[in-house]
C-alpha cells in the first residue's frame, strides 16, 4: 500500500508533464479519480483535488514520534513541509486556503483523527505534528 497526502485547492492547477527536481509538486501520484472523489466528499470543502509529490521525506513524519527516534528523518520531513509552505504562499491569494488530508490508499473513507490549522504567516512549526488522517488547514 501507498501513503497518499490528497490536496484540495479553490482553484485549477496545472500539472507538470515532465518529472522535475522540486521538492514538492502538486500532481497526481497514487490515486485514482475515485480515491480524490472519496475525499472531496468525505473531508474537503474545496473543489480541486490533486496529490503532494514528495521527493524527499513525506511531511506525515514531521512529528513528535520522528523527531525523538529519528530526528534526522523529522528535519527532512521539515525541509520538505517549509518548502510546499513556500510553495502555498506563492501559489494561494491572500484570504484563501487549502485543506490536505494523508492516509494510506484505499482509507480514504475512514474518518480523519485530529485537526490542524497553519497559518502561512506564522507557521509555529515546532508546535506542529502531522501523522497519517490528520485533516490540515493551510490559510493564506
Amino acid at each position: 500500500m501507498s501513503m497518499a497526502t490528497y490536496i484540495g485547492l479553490n482553484f485549477r492547477v496545472k500539472l507538470n508533464e515532465f518529472y522535475t527536481d522540486d521538492e514538492v509538486e502538486i500532481n497526481y501520484v497514487f490515486s485514482e479519480e475515485e480515491n480524490r472523489n472519496v475525499v472531496k466528499e468525505k473531508h474537503f470543502t474545496t473543489p480541486y483535488i490533486y496529490e503532494l509529490s514528495e521527493k524527499s521525506e513525506p511531511i506525515w513524519q514531521m512529528n513528535e514520534y520522528q523527531k525523538i527516534h529519528s530526528p534526522h528523518n523529522y528535519e527532512k520531513s521539515k525541509k520538505t513541509f517549509l518548502y510546499l509552505c513556500h510553495l502555498l504562499k506563492e501559489l494561494l491569494p491572500q484570504g484563501d486556503y487549502c485543506e490536505i488530508y494523508i492516509c494510506w490508499l484505499g482509507e480514504e473513507h475512514e474518518e480523519h483523527e485530529r485537526e490542524l490549522k497553519i497559518d502561512l504567516n506564522n507557521l509555529q512549526l515546532e508546535t506542529k505534528d502531522i501523522y497519517e488522517k490528520r485533516f490540515i488547514r493551510i490559510e493564506n
